[in-house]
């Protein structure tokens, strides 16, 4: 009985080897994994599958997250980490990462310099506060980011998103969430061996190169950069994968406006940034009030075929940016007072769309209304930017006044509601010349409707512009969206950048931008008023299975005994 019983036992084990072993093999020649999680925050897009799939270098990443983090950033830490061994699984060739702590240098100099190299390299440092043994707070300088590079080059990648009104749980999971796209953006970049070209039109008294450095030098890391008038434009409508329309200053004539039409046509992308209102900030520098008036450009009738129409008005806005206001009275020291300035609005960003999901509000300056018109079926239409609901309208021309800040407002004295500044137009665009009669529309080329393409129209050409200083050698270039009075830096980078990227981008790139994953954090309230329980429950639950298997077991023996003395 005790034989067969032994032979049995066997049996079911060589079974279960050969099983095993069945098994083993068939997995050799197959491949696949699952992902249980709700919002599939393990799953790859076919883009990436395949970008990594087509690798023709081996890449290796240096994360720089890394050494004693709190919580927040160790989670960060570990779902690049995660996302690099996916990207590895389905790459052709080796993709490989090492964790990099720069605190780890014990030399204090050393270390500095090590850190200016970082900085250098396009990594941005971040100040944490951490309590110390003897409960005081110590400053320490966190890298969060990563240097990619193969055998040529490098580039490197932020992953630390920062969104005024956001928590810091909020703000590390959009970064956890960016992470697919920031990740296959920086392989794109290394990968890529022509950039695609974009310009900025000239001719009508466009913003200069300084005026818009800090943007070039941004948009020189992925693209080529070129600076056009239309006649360029016009040779090859397929040269240019974008063109930005930087605060054009005169009237379009009919030539440079027929130019672009057929660019837009033959499936160009453009990026309007539309003063319609003649306003400046410089002018109050030197005297108390200007007077902003309606300076059309001759592309009202465009825009407006297009299906926007920006309107002679300015926006006034409660969610405006703070400047220094003197408020001493005669005789005493200077004294400056921050105050709102309601005509710099800060603009919404809604995570509704993948340009401006999880970015920082974006900084505006006499930026005018924009309305949708038109019924074309054809056309997709999506807000990017928009005031507060707390706006107000006001029509031109009208006096503007540093005096306005010491008026008391009320949410009443704005009562026109959330107003779009940047909009997104996608789909199929009827000519501005078809039916026109006009000796310069050559009938060989002329295209009276657009193949599917894409623009975006913004009323403020002050996003895009940053503040020069100074003349010649001294001439010094502020960041864009840099507040010198807050020392805060706003969303314009990133929002163009965004703008650009998706124009661009033809392969869906940036709706990995529009990835979720949810953030499930625990009730403060519940923790703090059931700690006591939790914490009991989890030290004798444990204790009571041990007690219970136990007994079963020697139950189950002295069965297994009692059996055998039978």
């Amino acid at each position: 009985m005790a034989q067969h019983r032994k032979s049995k036992d066997l049996f079911k084990l060589l079974l279960s080897l050969l099983v095993l072993l069945v098994v083993v093999f068939i997995l050799q020649f197959s491949f696949f994994r699952w992902d249980l999680t709700s919002e599939k925050r393990y799953s790859l897009s076919d883009n990436t599958k395949e970008l990594v799939a087509s690798l023709d270098k081996d890449l290796y990443f240096e994360i720089y997250l890394a050494g004693d983090l709190p919580h927040g950033f160790t989670k960060l830490q570990k779902a690049c980490m995660e996302m690099l061994d996916e990207l590895a699984v389905y790459s052709n060739k080796r993709i490989s990462y090492s964790l990099i702590n720069p605190n780890d240098i014990a030399n204090p100099k050393k270390r500095n310099a090590f850190f200016q190299q970082l900085v250098e390299r396009g990594l941005k440092p971040t100040s944490l506060q951490e309590k110390t043994k003897d409960g005081s707070l110590k400053q320490k300088i966190i890298i969060p980011g990563i240097i990619v590079h193969d055998q040529e080059k490098e580039t490197s990648i932020h992953l630390l998103k920062s969104v005024a009104g956001l928590s810091a749980e909020q703000n590390l999971n959009q970064s956890i969430e960016a992470l697919e796209y920031e990740l296959t953006s920086a392989i794109r970049l290394l990968q890529d061996q022509k950039p695609k070209e974009i310009g900025f039109l000239t001719g009508q008294g466009e913003l200069n190169e300084y005026e818009v450095a800090d943007i070039t030098a941004s948009l020189l890391q992925r693209y080529e950069v070129k600076r056009i008038g239309t006649k360029v434009l016009a040779q090859d409508y397929s040269r240019f994968a974008a063109l930005l329309v930087a605060q054009p200053r005169k009237e379009f004539a009919k030539a440079d406006k027929y130019r672009l039409d057929q660019y837009i046509m033959h499936g160009g992308k453009v990026l309007w940034l539309i003063d319609e209102v003649e306003a400046s900030m410089d002018s109050l520098t030197t005297k108390e009030s200007t007077v902003a008036f309606y300076k059309p450009l001759n592309l009202e009738d465009q825009l407006f075929t297009y299906g926007v129409r920006i309107n002679p008005d300015l926006i006034m806005d409660v969610q405006g940016q703070l400047i220094p206001i003197q408020t001493a009275l005669p005789g005493e020291a200077p004294k400056f007072t921050p105050a709102p300035w309601y005509y710099s609005p800060l603009l919404k960003t809604p995570n509704t769309n993948p340009i401006t999901k999880g970015l920082n509000v974006v900084k505006a300056e006499f930026a005018n209304s924009i309305d949708f018109v038109g019924k074309n079926n054809k056309l997709k239409r999506q807000v990017l930017l928009a005031s507060s609901d707390y706006t107000k309208l006001e029509k031109v021309p009208v006096q503007i006044s540093l005096d306005i800040v010491n008026r008391k407002m009320r949410p009443s004295d704005f009562p026109s509601g959330s107003r779009n500044i940047a909009v997104l137009l996608d789909g199929i665009f009827p000519s501005v010349f078809k039916n026109r009669a006009w000796k310069g529309i050559q009938k060989s080329t002329f295209k009276e409707q657009s193949v599917p393409t894409k623009m975006i129209v913004v009323s403020d050409g002050d996003i895009i512009r940053n503040r020069v200083r100074g003349s010649g050698n001294n001439r010094q270039i502020e960041a864009l969206g840099y507040d010198r009075y807050s020392r805060k830096t706003y969303g314009n980078s990133s929002f163009l950048l965004n703008c650009v990227d998706y124009l661009c981008d033809d392969k869906g790139w940036m709706n990995l931008r529009s990835r979720e994953v949810k953030l499930r954090l625990l009730n403060p309230t519940k923790i703090r008023t059931k700690r006591v329980f939790w914490q009991m429950f989890n030290l004798v639950l444990p204790l009571f299975l041990l007690l219970i298997f136990a007994l079963f077991r020697f139950y189950m023996r002295r069965r297994k005994f009692a059996r055998l003395r039978k």
